[in-house]
């Protein structure tokens, strides 16, 4: 890899290391809950620039620090972006040299999954983080969806010996929906 990395790379390293540290308590990193809050915030990112699409007349409308023009909401649906950041997940773990086909995720018949945190807990405990590192690195809230998704590869990567690839890829995606089913604008950074 080259010295200089992808703005959407950098996110995601960051993201990584730092939701990892946000997590951790005395206890440990509890595996699950990892997964599913980085995925839940990518569901978030990826919904939240659904809805702020939607609010965007012309170019000059929204919060256009936000957007590029080759990112628009409104180039795809958001089924279409949601089986983009599935795409993404899968190609991360690839390159990691974890290869798994879609097929052979395995979806929780639980919501939530063991996971520590709720979606609303998630979001409060790691909003900010989110929003500073989409302004540091001058992302959108697609590009953030995608970089989030990165960061959750990266965690399935890492625990691996604790959640099986393919549970732990079901957790992601479950993850990913309950984040895109009810979003809101994450807190502004202080």
């Amino acid at each position: 890899m080259s010295q200089a990395h992808h703005p959407l790379v950098e996110a995601a390293l960051l993201l990584d290391r730092s939701i990892r540290l946000f997590l951790t308590s005395d206890e440990g990193l509890h595996a699950e809950t990892w997964i599913l809050a980085v995925a839940r915030l990518a569901g978030t990112e990826l919904q939240r620039s659904i809805l702020s699409g939607a609010t965007q007349d012309d170019e000059e409308g929204g919060d256009r620090r936000f957007w590029s023009r080759r990112h628009r909401p409104a180039q795809a649906s958001g089924d279409e972006q949601g089986q983009r950041l599935v795409a993404v997940l899968l190609a991360t773990l690839a390159q990691l040299g974890e290869p798994l086909e879609e097929e052979a995720i395995i979806c929780p018949s639980e919501a939530s999954a063991g996971a520590l945190l709720s979606l609303e807990q998630t979001r409060e405990r790691l909003g900010t983080l989110v929003a500073a590192c989409a302004r540091s690195h001058g992302l959108g809230a697609v590009e953030m969806a995608e970089a989030l998704t990165i960061a959750t590869a990266l965690a399935l990567h890492q625990c691996r010996d604790l959640v099986p690839l393919t549970r732990g890829a079901g957790l992601a995606v479950t993850g990913l929906v309950e984040g895109a089913k009810t979003a809101r604008p994450m807190a502004a950074a202080a």
